[in-house]
């Protein structure tokens, strides 16, 4: 059985992000630019009108923004699968140079969507069984000074956490290989990503760590620095005060709306690192799982 090697493979995405950026730069500027403006005025869209329905308190002008959200949330889909898949072929199926346009809406693209969906509906079905079964013990376990419905949400809660360890090894066992099995093999990946992955779940979900972490934190900074530490006040002392909630909650998204500009700048600067890294990770452990041994030196 094949071992990913952990320190290689992270060592390789991280080279291949920054040290060849160009590469990645050349297969995912254009999606990345289109995602950036469709994410510019839908947000900022959204954003408005959810400040404006928390100040007049009707919230049917809330309709047509969520209909375009869900619209936007499947381009938004496609878009990263362009990238996705754009970037694990230029590892697994690199292209002569120079390239600065790789540009492609197959049927591989389509599949990898399909990837994200079906890993989104095992990820709804887990929380709605938890829901269910948390309002079903809710009957039997009494959380003092909670109403029923918010004890079944708690509970619901303590069960996903509790079942933590088991989704995080379901989850990394069936989506950490599902992209390059896609490029590479057809179907949405799963059942692929499934068997390469036997007994390299806590090699792979280190590589993983170390693929989204690091980059996670500079962009927590980065976003701290640029709409303030008060938008994360949580602001305890209005608690029993839903007014004043709703006044904080609506002054938050107007002032993130105002900072919309230096959001999408910082996530389009960092998006070719952030993509590069974490999507390159799963293509060069995809690499180490399926390469053919190397014969032995005569």
């Amino acid at each position: 059985m094949k071992k990913i090697p952990v320190g290689q493979t992270i060592a390789s995405a991280y080279r291949f992000a920054f040290v060849e950026l160009e590469r990645v730069i050349g297969v995912t500027w254009l999606p990345i630019i289109v995602l950036t403006v469709i994410d510019y005025f839908i947000n900022g869209a959204i954003l408005t009108s959810r400040a404006a329905s928390l100040d007049t308190g009707d919230a049917s002008q809330l309709g047509p923004v969520l209909a375009g959200q869900l619209g936007y949330l499947l381009v938004a889909l496609l878009l990263k699968a362009v990238i996705a898949v754009a970037i694990c072929r230029e590892i697994l199926k690199p292209l002569e140079r120079p390239l600065w346009l790789r540009f492609s809406i197959s049927g591989t693209e389509f599949r990898f969507v399909g990837t994200m969906l079906g890993l989104g509906a095992i990820g709804a079905l887990v929380a709605v069984v938890c829901l269910a079964g948390a309002m079903s013990l809710s009957g039997f376990v009494a959380l003092p000074g909670l109403p029923k419905g918010q004890a079944a949400i708690g509970l619901a809660g303590l069960i996903v956490l509790v079942l933590s360890p088991a989704l995080i090894y379901l989850f990394v066992r069936l989506g950490t290989q599902a992209l390059p099995a896609v490029v590479t093999g057809g179907g949405i990946g799963l059942d692929r990503s499934w068997q390469l992955l036997k007994g390299n779940v806590g090699r792979m979900l280190l590589v993983s760590l170390a693929a989204t972490v690091p980059l996670l934190l500079v962009y927590l900074a980065a976003y701290v620095a640029i709409v303030g530490p008060e938008i994360f006040n949580p602001h305890l002392e209005l608690m029993g005060d839903a007014a004043a909630q709703l006044r904080h909650q609506s002054e938050v998204m107007r002032q993130t709306a105002v900072r919309l500009p230096w959001i999408e700048g910082l996530d389009f600067v960092l998006a070719p690192f952030l993509y590069g890294v974490w999507f390159g990770a799963q293509a060069f452990a995809f690499k180490a799982l399926t390469s053919e041994a190397k014969p032995p030196a005569i």
